[in-house]
């Protein structure tokens, strides 16, 4: 086989082999959480770790009252978290990963795009009662992945997504709790 026959088979080859590869595929490999706040707790399950363009990771976010009193929860945008994200291992506003839900298209404060995200920052508050639990279930669409690493749980808009109060307090205190969800990119080939 002389050189051009051997360059054209390996191009031929390498073009055929390009198109099999196709989008990069991540998995969810470890989610943990830090509570710093009593009398709630946060649990965060990824119910389906791998992420691909046609076929969506899920995580399920969970607010548990830990307490032996009804707790006030406020939001904006969806209740009970608002609209979520995850923030990249490098600096914040250089690929924030929305996190996408059904409960936004059920909301009217909200509205979320192919290429944008709208809230009227309406507070929401509501209550949920001692030892209840209240969870909502996000997406993480592959596309919006824009690289692999520790990725940090906080609202799209602000960091903290949550308040809450309880008993005869006024003030709001800002829910303060840290969940990473570590996204490691999957190989396509055996």
């Amino acid at each position: 086989m002389n050189r051009r026959q051997y360059l054209l088979t390996s191009t031929t080859a390498l073009a055929g082999l390009s198109g099999c590869l196709g989008e990069t595929e991540y998995t969810v490999t470890d989610v943990s959480v830090k509570h710093t706040n009593a009398p709630l707790s946060l649990e965060v399950i990824a119910s389906d770790t791998g992420i691909t363009v046609d076929s969506p990771g899920v995580l399920d976010v969970r607010l548990h009252n830990t307490s032996e009193t009804l707790i006030d929860v406020r939001s904006t945008g969806t209740w009970p978290f608002g609209l979520l994200a995850l923030d990249p291992p490098t600096d914040r506003n250089s690929g924030t990963v929305l996190l996408l839900s059904d409960h936004y298209a059920d909301s009217e404060h909200v509205e979320v795009g192919a290429n944008s995200v709208w809230t009227d920052n309406e507070p929401i508050s509501r209550s949920v009662d001692a030892g209840a639990s209240v969870t909502e279930r996000y997406e993480i669409h592959g596309d919006r992945i824009y690289r692999p690493g520790d990725h940090t749980l906080r609202g799209y808009f602000e960091p903290v997504f949550l308040s809450f109060r309880s008993g005869e307090t006024e003030e709001w205190v800002p829910f303060q709790a840290e969940a990473v969800v570590t996204i490691t990119t999957r190989s396509l080939l055996p």
